[in-house]
């Protein structure tokens, strides 16, 4: 087995369809196979997977692990050399996982790998970079606001800056490919984090452990932005992501760093609902 690809669900039955479709539609040339984790769905996605995509091996956890442990739960019972952790909201456009495949065949010493991702209007989107610090999240801020409020102008400058092969401090979870060596190497991704910040903490710790982290924009693929939380709660969000920031922080960056990051948070009222 060449490829696992591994999905974590939670409930986007609509978004998991269309996943898995292109997935089968657009793969060819290389042994895969695909994993389901569903953590606790109240839709139907459950049911389609069963009824229209027999050949999924599908875990059914009976609560919302994350997309850590949803991860690593999937990774577990995976055969593929290569593991590509792959979000529910993307839509495969080209032979993708064989592509990025041939590139780790191709380099042995790197250890995880991405592609180019486009918003559904193919506009650029942004999936890697330098790794998180105080600097960098307040530049990456600014160039997101203005990649939001103007897309056609400033998505294609970042797609140039973005148009060759390079080594980023990390690669969005959106779309993942990483050795299974490696990925065993480095324990897989970190459960306490539940989500967001898992793929840099992932793609940190597999890079201190020797291997390089690439980002590959000779193939792309679409990515539905927010799809696959889309059914949570805003605050909820802004929960779950301010406290993983402030995790890696703590893991990563140290004391000084974190201390600020809070209080910035609480001055600007971003961590009213952090404990």
């Amino acid at each position: 087995m060449k490829v696992s690809v591994i999905l974590v669900n939670y409930n986007s039955a609509v978004l998991l369809r269309q996943c898995l479709k292109s997935v089968y539609e657009q793969t060819k040339g290389i042994s895969f196979e695909v994993i389901v984790v569903d953590n606790a769905s109240s839709d139907d996605s459950r049911q389609i997977v069963h009824s229209e995509f027999p050949d999924v091996k599908l875990i059914e956890s009976p609560v919302n692990l994350g997309f850590s442990r949803g991860n690593n739960l999937g990774a577990s019972v995976a055969k593929g050399k290569y593991l590509l952790f792959l979000n529910a909201d993307t839509i495969l456009v080209e032979n993708s996982i064989t592509l990025l495949a041939d590139f780790l065949d191709e380099h042995p010493v790197v250890g995880a790998v991405g592609p180019k991702i486009l918003f559904e209007d193919r506009h650029f989107q942004l999936s890697a970079g330098r790794l998180p610090g105080l600097a960098v999240e307040f530049i990456d801020k600014i160039v997101h606001f203005f990649a939001r409020r103007w897309r056609k102008v400033v998505c294609p400058i970042l797609e140039h800056w973005y148009s060759n092969t390079k080594a980023p401090g990390w690669l969005t979870g959106a779309c993942l490919m990483v050795r299974h060596n490696a990925f065993l190497q480095t324990r897989g991704f970190d459960e306490n984090i539940f989500m967001y910040f898992e793929d840099k903490d992932l793609c940190k710790r597999i890079n201190s452990s020797g291997w390089q982290i690439i980002y590959y924009p000779q193939t792309s693929i679409i990515h539905i932005l927010a799809g696959s939380s889309g059914s949570v709660d805003k605050h909820k969000i802004n929960e779950l992501y301010r406290t993983s920031q402030l995790y890696y922080y703590r893991k990563h960056l140290g004391r000084l760093q974190s201390v600020i990051l809070r209080w910035y948070l609480r001055a600007t009222g971003k961590l009213q609902c952090q404990r």
